[in-house]
């Protein structure tokens, strides 16, 4: 075994029996793992496979994503609020703000056809996925064809 792995899972394993959250951390280690195996795929291949009727995937990883945004926003107002600051900004290693958030790119007329055609329910979370890869280009539209629309060209 890997001495590097040993030491990671006593120093785990004697902080899950100190903290009452250690599921809240541990769910953050596996999701940091997964995180770092998906990314290091051929983004080819992760095309390829999203191309093939797997959208899906890319709509779980959008709500994850605004999931960890809303947890992470949280706990930095949290923190600058009791007068916290994480270690990273003690050593001014990295600083773990993002930046504003995008606002305000309308849809276009194209994308907002096809989620309305394609979905029950408009506006959400799937249904604007849909209508923004329409207005990108990345799937087809009503009309059968695949351009750039509005703002997202």
């Amino acid at each position: 075994m890997n001495l590097d792995y040993i030491i990671r899972k006593v120093i785990r394993e004697t902080h899950e029996e100190k903290s009452q959250r250690y599921m809240f951390f541990s769910n953050l280690e596996q999701m940091r793992r997964q995180c770092d195996l998906l990314l290091d795929f051929d983004r080819n291949m992760v095309e390829s496979i999203l191309d093939n009727g797997h959208d899906w995937a890319q709509d779980h990883i959008s709500e994850a994503k605004n999931n960890m945004d809303q947890v992470f926003d949280f706990m930095m107002n949290e923190s600058k609020k009791d007068g916290m600051e994480s270690s990273t900004n003690v050593n001014n290693d990295i600083v773990m703000y993002e930046g504003r958030k995008k606002t305000g790119t309308p849809l276009c007329a194209r994308g907002i056809a096809s989620a309305k055609a394609t979905y029950d329910v408009h506006p959400s979370a799937y249904s604007n996925g849909h209508a923004v890869q329409v207005c990108k280009g990345s799937i087809k539209g009503l009309d059968g064809k695949t351009h750039c629309s509005g703002d997202y060209c």
